[in-house]
Parts: structure tokens; C-alpha cells; sequence
């Protein structure tokens, strides 16, 4: 994993706002105001900067305060008025502070006379920022030393995490959610973030160059910092003290009984015609594989059915899945992760066992351990429930694992992938990555199988995790058919089920520590609420990943709804009971209800940005393509958490 993450977004290289600690505004400015809360935490004018930019040659003209007035022990105003082009610019910053805590809100509105072209309100924070920091704004920077988002899109909460990399620092930098933020259909559409470590402070731009006459323009921000030096502190304080400042609640929302989803999925997978017999089932529709990476998973699940329902079918296709999965193993131990069903150019031809996933070729260290365990978990079933000893499939599962082990790089971690040559030998290891799901597997292998080296190997991932990961608002590697730095959602909550798994089996409080501040982390991906722009429920959606931006509601190879159960379980914390029921519901939205795939469910429930289709609910579109129905893991993780959740017959 590197230590650095750059990503920069921009079509010239711009410095916005200046050096850190040039001051923008007029020469007098009202220091006198200074805003002290109960805690000591103060807040000054110079801490921001408010002006105007122009986009065609970067130019920044200052905005001289006029008037200044106290409005309360912890509330300022400032007004003023500048000609921009010899057109009358006449603005207003409110600042307010929490009592207590170190929170703080900037609110600039400005209105214009005439329209006027090319320039661009811009507002920074910019307070003790010497020295070395990153950013994180979920999915375009992670563990970023330079950033310029542009438009700003598919955020969570709608902003950055800006910190010092040992978290001496930590603030979150963000647009009021209550506001109608990044609307694409407004002026609000047209914002974009900029930073740059050492260099240019934390600046939020709006208007695109054109402010307009009879609009009046407001941009209401925040900042929440945070000084603890710890991920499992900082992030929580920093999310708990966003949540009690915008009145954060979650939507109630019902779309169908969990019996229902249920219900509806068993009817479609019977009568399915993406079911391969003796092999699989088809990814998603039109999907020119089978991703037999899944198919121990799936297998799992389908074994669970045939000991509910007592219906052979489902046993049957358990036994073929894992039998198939067997096929594909090569000399070295590895599981080929794909088969052919259709011929795929340089990716193989029909009916080749290979690792290539969409555009990713390489043997999958994460999914390997991954097909692992479900093959061990349904040995141990099968041999539990009919006193039936698979021996085939627990030597193979073991082989698998044993070339797992020997992939672990010098830092602790795994890596996403190993790279093959042309003639199918391993070469390069990818960098270490999360691999959340080999995290997980480890210790559930150490109990089926008796051998500790899988929970001392899960142990060791940990430790790099704490470091390189947790520590770095860095997580990747979730997705096997992207390369392996590739910025995504899926794995936080990997850790999350990690962390509950260890807390549930040592009791140290710490562990439970790293769960709760995992997923409070998780909700700066969130879409926070409902789009005004958008019918299909948003609140709790996320993008996707870094490469294919749609909001979605993936549980892809982690338990979302179960470890939000067993969260709030383990905290008493309600929060965590509505996200459950919240993000159930949004995922059971995404079901198909009749027809070919019925029971399957789509990769999305909106697209707010026509970043991926023609409209905002991303409804189907079979001539281009779009939102594909998945048939296999998205269907399986939620079966199997209403199956142990106990809310389905």
C-alpha cells in the first residue's frame, strides 16, 4: 500500500486562495472579534478567507469588510461590498460556534446587480495549517497530498476530511447537508474542492464562473475538529458532533418485509435461467463469466436453504458449485476466480477457467481466502447436518489457503492480487491492501480447522491495518476486478465484521472501540439524506467505487445489516438499529420483483450526477447496458444475514 495517495483532478495547475497565511481581505480587518466558547476553543476572522477568483486567470480579489458586529457570546457578522468588473458585489459572512465543542459554521451569502462572467466565491479555512497534512473525500482522494475535485459529486457528507498523518489533527470540512448541496439542476452543482498539502489551505469554489443577477447565493460550511490522536476518538467525536450540529436522523423507510425479499428470491433462483447446471450461476445479465470466486459463498448460502427448507434442489446446486470451484484450482493451490460461459477476446474462450475479472488479470489473494472459508463452512455443515465427510473439498480449501499464506508482503499485509505472465506464472505481488475478506476468514479457519497460524497471519493484517489503513483513511482493495489502490466503501465495513468477530471473541473493549469508529467512518461515504433532484431513495447510499461512480447499496463479501445489528447490540447505541433497518430497506428497493431475473437485484438505485445513464433514478436501460441485474454475492450476503438474524422463516 503506498503512503501517499495524489490525485489530481484540474486543467491548470492552480494555487487557490494563495499561500497559506496570505490574507485576502482588506488591510483592516475586524481582529477584534474573537469568539471564545466554554471549552477555551476560539475562533478568529483570520482563521478564513473569503473572496472571489477569476477562472480565466486565476486573479483573486479580495473582499474588504465594511461592517463588523458580535451578535451573540459565540456568533459574528461581517458585511461588505466590492465591485467585480465594475459591476456593485455586495456580501455577508456569518460565523457561529458550538458552545462546547471545537465546531465552528461559516455561512457566506452575496448577490450581484448585474450577471457577471469568470469569477468564482471562494472560501477557505485555513487555520495552523503549516506543515505536512492529507485529505480524504470519498471516492476521488484518499490519503491525498493534493486534491482538486471538480465538480464535487457523489460525496457523502458533502466535503473533506483533512488531517495531519499522526492524527495530532484531524477536521472535517464540509457543506451544510440541510442545505440543497451539489445539486446539479441548481447553482450548487457547480462546486469544487481544492487543496493542497503545504501549499493551498482546504478552499470550497462556487458558481463556475458565472454569479448571476437575482439569485441570492448561500454557502453554509463547517468545521469539526478534532485533537485526540487516535482514529477510534477522532472519528467518532467527529462524527457525533456533525450529527447533533445538522439534527441528523435517519429516514424511516419501508419497501417490503424481509420474508418478502426472501420469499421473492427463492421463487426467481428456482425457476432461473442464469442457473449453469453442474457450474454456477451467471454473474449478472450479459456478464460472460461465471465468477466462480463466489461459488463456495453461494454454495454456503444454498446449503442454509436446503436445511430450512428440506428441498434438494438447493443442496444439489451447493454440492455442483464447490465441486465446480474445485475444477478451476491450479498446481500451486490457487482458485481460479472466473469461468467462461462465452468467449472474452484476450480474457480466454469458452469454457477456460482463468483470473480475469472485467478488465483484471491476476490470481486473487483476497478472494481466494474468501472461497476458502465457504468451502470449509459448508464441509463443516454438510458434515455437521449429514454426517457426510467432503474430504476433497477441505484438502482443497487448505491448499488454497496455504499459497495464501505465502503471499503476505514484508509489511504485514496481503496483497489484492498476484500478477501472471503470459504462460500463467505468478510474478509481481500488488501492494497490501485491506483484504477485508481474508481478515474475516482467518480466525473462523483457525476455529474449523484448529491451526492458530491462520489467527496469528489475521493478527499480523491487523497491525498493518491499524497503521496503514485505519490511520490513513485509506481503504481499498475491495473490488477484484479493479487495480488494487482503487478507493472504495466495501472494505470498511470488512473491517468493521473484523473487529465485532475479535471483540466477540476476546472481549477487549478495544476492538469494540474500532468497530464503532469504523462505522461512524463509514458515514462520511453515506449520501446523508434525500436528494431533492432524486425519486429513488438516497439516504445511506454510497458510490460504489473510485472507477464507476452510481450510487449503490452494496453488502460486497461483509455482513453490512448484520454488523449494524450486532453493533447495536453491543453499544445500546440506537443509531445503529436504524441504519440497519435503513439500509435493509434501501437494498431491498433494489430487488427485481418479476420476470427472467426475478429475485435478483440491480447494481444501483440512483445516479445523481448522469455519471453512468440519461436520468437521475438510473431507471433500466437494456440498450445500453445499464444496471445490470446481479444474481450472485449481493443476493447471497443479504440471504444469509436475514437467515442469521433470524427474520425470515
Amino acid at each position: 500500500m503506498t503512503t501517499r495517495r495524489k490525485f489530481i483532478k484540474q486543467s491548470s495547475a492552480i494555487v487557490a486562495g494563495g499561500l497559506l497565511g496570505e490574507n485576502l481581505f482588506s488591510a483592516c480587518q475586524p481582529k477584534e472579534i474573537v469568539l471564545t466558547n466554554r471549552s477555551g476553543v476560539q475562533w478568529r476572522w483570520e482563521d478564513i478567507q473569503f473572496f472571489l477568483r477569476n477562472t480565466e486567470d486565476g486573479r483573486t480579489l479580495p473582499l474588504p469588510v465594511a461592517k463588523s458586529k458580535r451578535t451573540s457570546d459565540y456568533s459574528a457578522e461581517f458585511s461588505g461590498q466590492t465591485k467585480v468588473d465594475g459591476v456593485p458585489f455586495t456580501f455577508k459572512l456569518k460565523a457561529t460556534i458550538d458552545e462546547d465543542a471545537p465546531v465552528a459554521s461559516f455561512t457566506p451569502s452575496w448577490e450581484v446587480e448585474k450577471d457577471i462572467k469568470n469569477w468564482e466565491a471562494g472560501i477557505a479555512y485555513q487555520k495552523d495549517f503549516s506543515g505536512e497534512w492529507r485529505a480524504e473525500s470519498y471516492p476521488f482522494a484518499g490519503n491525498s497530498d493534493k486534491v482538486d475535485i471538480n465538480p464535487m459529486r457523489y460525496c457523502g457528507i458533502p466535503g473533506a476530511l483533512v488531517y495531519r498523518p499522526d492524527l495530532s489533527t484531524v477536521f472535517l470540512f464540509a457543506i451544510d447537508s440541510r442545505s440543497d448541496y451539489l445539486n446539479p439542476t441548481t447553482w450548487t452543482g457547480k462546486t469544487r474542492f481544492v487543496f493542497e498539502s503545504g501549499m493551498t489551505a482546504p478552499t470550497f469554489f462556487a458558481c463556475g464562473g458565472e454569479i448571476a443577477a437575482g439569485t441570492k447565493y448561500e454557502f453554509p460550511l463547517q468545521v469539526f475538529i478534532d485533537h485526540s490522536g487516535k482514529f477510534t476518538t477522532a472519528v467518532p467525536n467527529i462524527v457525533e458532533a456533525w450529527m447533533k450540529t445538522v439534527d441528523y436522523k435517519v429516514e424511516p423507510l419501508f419497501v417490503r418485509t424481509p420474508q418478502e425479499f426472501f420469499d421473492l428470491t427463492i421463487d426467481g433462483r428456482l425457476k432461473a435461467s442464469f442457473w449453469f447446471e453442474g457450474k454456477g450461476y451467471e454473474h449478472h445479465r450479459g456478464t460472460p463469466f461465471i465468477y466462480v470466486g463466489n461459488n463456495p459463498y453461494i454454495a454456503y448460502f444454498e446449503y442454509l436453504l436446503y436445511k430450512k427448507t428440506g428441498n434438494r434442489v438447493w443442496r444439489d446446486r451447493a454440492f455442483q458449485q464447490i465441486d465446480f470451484t474445485l475444477k478451476g484450482q491450479l498446481a500451486n493451490g490457487c482458485l481460479h476466480t472466473s469461468y467462461n460461459i462465452k468467449d472474452r477476446g484476450k480474457a480466454g474462450k469458452k469454457g477456460e477457467f482463468v483470473s480475469w475479472d472485467w478488465g483484471h488479470n491476476g490470481y486473487k489473494v483476497d478472494i481466494n481466502a474468501w472461497a476458502a472459508r465457504y468451502i470449509l463452512e459448508t464441509w463443516n455443515a454438510v458434515k455437521e447436518h449429514e454426517n457426510l465427510d467432503k474430504k476433497e473439498w477441505y484438502d482443497a480449501a487448505i491448499r488454497s489457503l496455504d499459497w495464501v499464506l505465502k503471499q503476505q508482503n514484508e509489511d504485514g499485509g496481503f496483497p489484492q492480487c498476484v500478477d501472471m505472465d503470459t504462460n500463467g506464472n505468478e510474478t509481481k505481488k500488488s501492494q497490501s491492501v485491506v483484504c477485508g475478506r481474508l481478515m474475516d476468514a482467518f480466525p473462523k479457519v483457525a476455529k474449523i480447522t484448529g491451526n492458530d497460524i491462520y489467527l496469528k497471519k489475521a493478527l499480523e493484517a491487523e497491525k498493518f491495518m491499524c497503521e496503514k489503513v485505519e490511520s490513513r483513511f485509506w481503504y481499498t482493495g475491495a473490488h477484484p476486478d479493479l487495480p488494487p489502490e482503487d478507493f472504495e466503501q466495501d472494505s470498511v465495513y470488512a473491517v468493521v465484521e473484523y473487529w465485532l468477530d475479535k471483540y466477540d471473541r476476546t472481549g477487549e473493549k478495544d476492538a469494540l472501540d474500532h468497530a464503532v469508529a469504523n462505522a461512524y467512518y463509514a458515514l462520511l461515504y453515506w449520501c446523508p439524506k434525500q436528494l431533492s433532484w432524486v425519486t429513488k431513495p438516497t439516504q445511506c447510499a454510497h458510490s460504489e467505487q473510485q472507477n464507476y461512480n452510481q450510487y449503490s447499496v452494496y453488502n460486497y463479501g461483509n455482513r453490512k445489516i448484520q454488523c449494524l445489528d450486532r453493533l447495536h447490540k453491543a453499544t445500546d447505541n440506537r443509531l445503529f438499529e436504524q441504519l440497519k433497518n435503513r439500509v435493509m430497506q434501501i437494498f431491498f428497493a433494489t430487488q427485481i420483483t418479476d420476470g427472467e431475473y426475478k429475485g435478483s437485484v440491480h447494481e444501483a438505485i440512483a445516479d445523481p450526477w448522469l455519471e453512468r445513464g440519461a436520468n437521475y433514478d438510473f431507471t433500466i436501460d437494456g440498450t445500453r447496458g445499464r444496471n445490470s441485474p446481479y444474481t450472485s454475492e449481493l443476493v447471497s450476503d443479504m440471504m444469509i444475514q436475514l437467515i442469521y438474524l433470524g427474520l425470515v422463516r
